[in-house]
């Protein structure tokens, strides 16, 4: 039979609220058209007193942006307008302004868009981009702990297979950070790896943390104790989960 010693190897510690840090979380490329590839971009939304507000929200603007003046620029279209020269523009030379692969199934779409579109709406701009890029593109939400705590989201599920919630719920801060301590043969703390984060939606149990972390960390299960924070007296107490 294994002794304590023998049996834990590692700890997977919950970091306490005040001191977890997830903000590193969205400091990845790789979550914005900056890791190469524009269907990367992931954009967490809400409104902050009337302000848009979030994560990749700069990109998100212009989009938005771009999707409000081909909306007007169609409408023009519909009611006839010219060039200077006296030529008719088409809805052919709009989308070639706006950089759009013109087709006619491409522009029907669009024409249908624009008709009905709000570019304040997370679904409308989801829409439009799953017309001009040619892939889909969708919108999840997320919830946090307090009352309006919401945001939401717009990607594309060929992206992030798993979907978004997770993110969102980072975000908002309905997740727990931990570390992860090595221990020496004596039973003692040698070493430490902060960052894994997990959000709410992630888990359904307590071994469902231990279980994640282990794996992202590439330590065995049996090998590892997890401790969770228990409650707050004059400081944190832990409970072994």
């Amino acid at each position: 039979m294994k002794t304590t010693s023998e049996y834990r190897k590692h700890i997977v510690r919950e970091i306490p609220a005040d001191r977890a840090c997830l903000d590193w979380y969205f400091e990845d490329d790789g979550l914005t058209e900056r890791g190469g590839d524009f269907f990367n971009n992931l954009f967490i939304l809400y409104w902050d007193r009337d302000r848009l507000s979030g994560f990749n929200v700069e990109r998100y603007a212009d989009i938005q942006a771009d999707a409000f003046r081909l909306q007007d620029y169609f409408s023009e279209v519909k009611d006839g307008i010219y060039e200077p020269d006296g030529k008719r523009v088409t809805y052919k030379d709009i989308m070639q302004d706006f950089g759009i692969e013109y087709n006619s199934r491409k522009c029907h779409a669009l024409k249908e868009w624009a008709g009905t579109a709000d570019v304040d709406d997370a679904d409308s701009i989801a829409e439009y981009l799953t017309i001009t890029t040619g892939k889909a593109w969708a919108t999840s939400s997320a919830y946090g702990y307090c009352q309006g705590d919401y945001v939401e989201m717009v990607y594309c599920p060929e992206r992030y297979r798993d979907g978004v919630q997770a993110y969102g719920e980072v975000w908002l801060g309905a997740a727990k950070e931990f570390l992860v301590i090595d221990l020496d043969e004596n039973g003692e703390e040698i070493d430490s790896v902060g960052g894994y984060i997990v959000a709410d939606c992630q888990v359904q149990t307590d071994e469902d943390y231990k279980k994640l972390v282990c794996e992202w960390a590439g330590i065995p299960e049996d090998e590892t104790q997890l401790e969770l924070i228990d409650g707050m007296t004059t400081g944190y107490t832990y409970r072994i989960a």
